[in-house]
């Protein structure tokens, strides 16, 4: 790669390092979607303690004890939110998540899994 595509590459990554930032910054109210009946009150309970997690040694300890609810959790509100924020949100969360936790992560495909034997 060049010094042009290097920095091209930076500015890229500084675009969206920004505009995850600002997805994050605009956080969900869970009850609402709760109370409207678009999620359930474990999918509530669970996310809400999630986001409570700001150090990632929390988040990956939460995961190492509840790996396949967070997995649920998370397919569960891709599946039946349709607000563009709130999806946005949503996978960043789901990247965040990946990028502190990926390779002691194997919940999700142990999830998918486990629905697609069933």
């Amino acid at each position: 790669m060049d010094i042009r595509g290097a920095v091209d590459a930076a500015v890229l990554t500084n675009i969206i390092a920004a505009k995850a930032a600002e997805v994050c910054a605009n956080k969900v109210n869970w009850q609402s979607y709760l109370q409207g009946q678009m999620i359930s009150a474990e999918d509530c309970e669970f996310i809400q303690r999630f986001e409570m997690k700001r150090n990632p040694d929390e988040k990956q300890e939460m995961l190492q004890t509840e790996g396949s609810q967070c997995a649920k959790t998370f397919i569960n509100l891709m599946t039946h939110v349709s607000k563009e924020r709130t999806v946005q949100y949503i996978l960043t969360m789901v990247d965040d998540t990946l990028q502190v936790c990926g390779p002691l992560f194997n919940a999700f495909g142990d999830f998918i899994i486990l629905c697609t034997a069933q």
